[in-house]
C-alpha cells in the first residue's frame, strides 16, 4: 500500500449459526472462517472496492469492473486472465486497461440507496455455472463494504431470474421476495 494511501479492511460474510448476522468477528492473520461465502478488501473510509472473494463451487475465474451513477452502481463480470479472480477495476482503470463492455460475461445493477437489485445479467454461454449468484454475492459485498442498505430483490423477475432464485441457498433466497411478476426477456 502507498504511503498516505487510505487503511484497508476486509470483510467477510459467513454462512453459519455460529455468529449472529452482523456479529465483528477479528480472524488472526487475516484467514477466512470456515463456511465463509464472501471476503471484500476496501478502503476503510468506504471508498475504493479492491478485491472481491465469493465462495461458490466451480465458478469459472471472475474480476470486475464497478461502475458508479449518481443513485445506482453496476458491477460487470469479466471471465479472463487479465486481471486476477476478485479483482476490481474502477471504471477509469479499465477504460485505462482497454477493458470494453461487450467483453463482459454478466452485470448486476441496483440502486445504492435503498439497495433494490435493478437488474441481473449473464450472457447465455456463461449461465447455469454460479456466475450470477457469485456476481450477486460480490455486489451485496460492495454495498456491504460502503455500509449502505443490503442488496435485496423484489417479486419482479423472468422465468430464468425466477429458476436462479429458487436454485440458491435458503439464506441466500431470503433476500427475494417470492416471485409476485414476471418481467418478459
Amino acid at each position: 500500500m502507498a504511503p498516505g494511501a487510505p487503511a484497508r479492511a476486509t470483510l467477510t460474510g459467513v454462512d453459519t449459526d455460529q455468529y449472529p448476522f452482523g456479529s465483528v468477528v477479528d480472524q488472526p492473520d487475516g484467514r477466512r472462517p470456515p463456511s465463509w461465502t464472501l471476503s471484500v478488501t476496501h478502503d476503510e473510509d468506504g471508498g475504493r472496492v479492491h478485491e472481491v472473494l465469493v465462495n461458490v463451487p466451480g465458478v469459472p475465474l471472475l474480476w470486475f469492473v464497478e461502475v458508479a451513477e449518481p443513485d445506482a452502481e453496476t458491477l460487470l463480470a469479466f471471465s479472463d486472465a487479465r486481471y486476477p479472480h476478485g479483482a476490481v477495476l474502477t471504471a477509469t482503470d479499465a477504460r485505462a486497461g482497454g477493458v470494453r463492455g461487450e467483453q463482459q460475461v454478466a452485470a448486476v445493477r441496483w440502486w445504492t440507496a435503498t439497495g433494490l437489485v435493478h437488474q441481473i445479467y449473464v450472457a447465455p454461454q456463461h449461465r447455469r455455472r454460479g456466475v450470477a449468484t457469485a456476481l450477486a454475492t460480490a455486489a451485496f459485498g460492495v454495498q456491504a463494504a460502503r455500509g449502505r442498505p443490503l442488496l435485496h430483490g423484489d417479486g419482479r423477475r423472468t422465468d430464468d431470474g425466477e429458476a436462479w432464485r429458487v436454485g440458491l441457498t435458503a439464506g441466500q433466497q431470503h433476500w427475494f421476495a417470492p416471485w409476485s411478476q414476471r418481467l418478459p426477456r
